[in-house]
């Protein structure tokens, strides 16, 4: 198995979470279709250099602008933590968001009550 396909196989989950995430959030109203759009453009566009990432590589290689080693399984590793890293970092400012405006929703209803009484 090339180590290309499987920094891909490994990745892929994660890319296909954020999307799906990224579309439940628009679906429940908690994000605009802007914000849907920017996060499905974002995790596209990782999909895609991952997936360019052999072709990239061989044409560099080629043409002799690098002469290093093809990916390794280190660098396998440490692409796929970047990828999760990212992921979590995704989920956690949207549970922030959604954290931020839940406050902003009680507080106001706090105050709405308080000036009743």
């Amino acid at each position: 198995m090339s180590r290309y396909f499987l920094l891909l196989l490994l990745n892929l989950p994660f890319i296909i979470a954020a999307v799906l995430s990224a579309v439940t959030h628009y679906k429940l109203g908690r994000s605009s279709r802007r914000r849907l759009t920017v996060q499905v453009i974002i995790w596209v566009t990782v999909l895609i250099a991952l997936a360019s990432a052999e072709p990239i590589y061989t044409w560099l290689f080629s043409n002799e602008l690098t002469t290093t080693e093809p990916l390794s399984l280190f660098d396998v590793v440490q692409i796929t933590a970047i990828v999760v890293t990212f992921y979590i970092a995704n989920r956690t400012r949207l549970k922030t968001q959604f954290l931020e405006r839940r406050l902003q929703d009680l507080h106001q209803e706090l105050s709405i009550r308080l000036s009743k009484d």
